[in-house]
């Protein structure tokens, strides 16, 4: 147990040197992520080894995802300040997720695994926003093709709804098939949304507040709750937040 204890500090380190290390030296990026994204996956292969869950590197998807999105996506910013709060952003979750992860598997505790799925859908949603993000943000800065990048968040948005799956005790027909009507419909938004003309951080935003909401649906969907008395609140709240960022955004 001891060493376990150490993949949970030593990690975030690891993944904190790894980011500052792209800033010194850009050539370096693609390297840094892989081997961020490897030190992910080992540090939670470790954390598991001894549990009995037959998903075990299943649950390396969220901070794996997160860290990809947030490092990507300070690759399109300027501002070094904003640049260093996203990777010590990154190491924080990394490290809080872990840790939620151990008591997870090995403290017996209903509220531990309430603590990681809310963990778990605040990295998804934040997630969504940098990963969308960048999607708009790469046409401007490096000119790629939109239409590719969209197909890859596509099969990103697969994960990012998919991964809440590894708590279900059972994944029934009917929760595959939400999975994709969910990616379809976070798809069509992203598209639509590519040709209005706001930065990219705003449109960022619209795409995660539209996973929010899709996510929302689908856990009161599975709670059998899935009514217009649940639903009301968040659908007013996301409007009122899609109003407030159009209304308060600088039109390019």
């Amino acid at each position: 147990m001891p060493n376990k204890y150490l993949y949970l500090f030593l990690t975030p380190i690891i993944l904190l040197a790894l980011n500052e290390a792209f800033v010194f030296e850009p050539q370096f990026f693609f390297v840094s992520l892989s081997l961020g994204l490897l030190v992910i996956l080992f540090a939670v292969w470790k954390i598991t080894k001894d549990s009995n869950s037959k998903y075990r590197l299943l649950y390396a998807l969220s901070p794996a995802l997160f860290y990809l999105s947030f490092s990507l996506y300070s690759g399109i910013l300027v501002n070094h300040f904003w640049i260093q709060v996203i990777f010590i952003f990154n190491a924080l979750f990394v490290f809080f997720y872990l840790r939620n992860l151990f008591k997870y598997l090995y403290v017996s505790s209903s509220e531990v695994g309430v603590k990681l799925y809310n963990l778990l859908q605040v990295g998804s949603f934040l997630s969504a926003f940098a990963l969308a993000a960048t999607c708009y943000g790469l046409p401007i800065f490096l000119s790629w093709n939109f239409g590719l990048l969209l197909l890859l968040f596509i099969a990103v948005s697969f994960i990012l709804f998919g991964q809440s799956l590894i708590f279900s005790r059972e994944i029934k027909r009917e929760q595959i098939r939400f999975l994709f009507i969910n990616v379809f419909v976070l798809a069509e938004f992203a598209a639509v949304l590519f040709f209005l003309p706001l930065s990219y951080n705003v449109l960022g935003l619209l795409v995660a507040l539209v996973f929010y909401l899709l996510s929302v649906f689908d856990n009161l969907r599975l709670e059998n709750r899935f009514n217009f008395r649940n639903i009301k609140w968040p659908l007013i709240i996301t409007i009122i937040m899609v109003m407030v960022i159009l209304l308060s955004a600088r039109w390019l």
